[in-house]
């Protein structure tokens, strides 16, 4: 059996390189329904990407908070607790543990605070931060609160931003003279150990989350976000968070899970609607390709039908001519599939520079090993189906009907 399919592959392929641009035209549909899949679906990809990378920018659709019930509801009143759950460094561990999924985490508490600065007073979002996982911050001048040395010992130091900066100078941002220079906030002094070009549209300041204790702590517990690497994997961290929150000593009445999960499943299931629809649409000019390969079949089996009587004279089987003109339409199929996802790559890589003349976006298409291999497959069942009838037709001819045609 291996042997006659490779003796039939081997026949298609000589009657391909006879009749190459008979053989061409007859695939022109798959050539152009497979190139057309793969200029959409690169693209498809390609805007989900960019998508995704814009909503991790812009939005918190890929986080996922934990955060301590700050309120009970008694009598229908809802009353703030004095001593809610705190989220420890030791439960933020646990909770990794529980993730099946790379995260990048961090525990921290935002407080807005009064400070003084040059004895005068000013406003600032402060953000008491864990130096175990530290918060996703950027120092452009200085250093980082969470070394090694500060964390260890508590120090009272402070990363700040350049509109809080502009504070201590008077409005002349000079890094320099910021870095060391100190300012007092709940009755401590604090250092200035860097400065971050944040842009938020008030002043923040960061420090470390040791300095959150007491009833400070209880009024402004911290909260733990995980951000997952891909949106798809946001249910499987709530799912998994969920889950250990039911086999924990706490209950939700401890702590609650939020994510934004209609947004992501909005996401996901957007790109998907889009990339099915478009697929089906562009698909079916591969199928109208495969007709057109089945035709071509049809047309050769007239034409070669003495060829064929004599090869049953000589004693082949109707298994090997149906074996034969099967492979010659499945060669035929993956030789214009693989015509077709060249001349896509090249379609969709010309079409980046026009898409960059329209809109000003970093915009590139996406080329999936998964989506290319697909795209093949079906091309490959294409010429299995079109090709099965003219296979059947040509091992059904009798040896002498087919040697008296003309």
């Amino acid at each position: 059996m291996f042997k006659s399919s490779v003796s039939a592959i081997r026949y298609a392929l000589q009657n391909i390189r006879t009749n190459f641009f008979h053989t061409l035209l007859s695939v022109l549909g798959i050539v152009i329904g497979v190139s057309a899949l793969i200029v959409i679906l690169s693209m498809i990809d390609g805007l989900e990407k960019y998508a995704q990378d814009q909503i991790s920018t812009t939005t918190s659709v890929k986080v996922v908070e934990m955060s301590s019930v700050t309120v009970e509801t008694i009598d229908g009143i809802r009353i703030r607790k004095q001593q809610p759950a705190i989220l420890t460094a030791d439960i933020h561990n646990l909770l990794l543990d529980s993730l099946p999924v790379p995260v990048t985490t961090y525990r921290v508490s935002e407080v807005a605070k009064e400070i003084t600065v040059n004895n005068e007073t000013a406003g600032s979002v402060v953000y008491y931060a864990d130096p175990d996982h530290p918060y996703n911050l950027t120092v452009d001048y200085g250093t980082h609160f969470f070394d090694a040395d500060s964390a260890l010992t508590n120090s009272r130091v402070a990363v700040i931003d350049t509109m809080l900066a502009n504070r201590f100078t008077g409005g002349s941002f000079q890094p320099d003279e910021v870095i060391g220079r100190v300012f007092r906030m709940d009755d401590q002094e604090f250092e200035v150990t860097g400065i971050t070009a944040g842009y938020a549209p008030g002043p923040e300041m960061f420090v470390s989350l040791a300095h959150l204790a007491g009833e400070r702590l209880w009024d402004n517990p911290p909260f733990i976000a995980f951000q997952a690497e891909n949106i798809a994997d946001v249910p499987v961290i709530k799912e998994s968070l969920e889950e250990w929150l039911e086999t924990s000593e706490f209950t939700e009445d401890d702590f609650r899970i939020l994510s934004q999960d209609f947004r992501v499943n909005q996401a996901l299931q957007g790109f998907q609607l889009f990339r099915i629809i478009m697929g089906l649409i562009v698909g079916l000019s591969v199928l109208v390709g495969g007709i057109g390969v089945m035709n071509v079949l049809l047309i050769s089996v007239t034409q070669r039908t003495k060829e064929i009587g004599v090869r049953k004279a000589v004693g082949s089987r109707k298994k090997d001519i149906y074996v034969q003109f099967l492979s010659e339409s499945i060669v035929i199929s993956l030789f214009g599939t693989v015509v077709g996802i060249v001349i896509g790559i090249l379609v969709a890589l010309a079409v980046v520079p026009i898409v960059h003349q329209i809109i000003e976006a970093q915009f590139r298409p996406a080329f999936s090993f998964l989506t290319i291999g697909l795209i093949t497959l079906f091309s490959l069942l294409i010429g299995i189906l079109f090709g099965t009838f003219p296979a059947y037709k040509a091992s059904q001819l009798e040896p002498i009907d087919a040697l008296r045609r003309e």
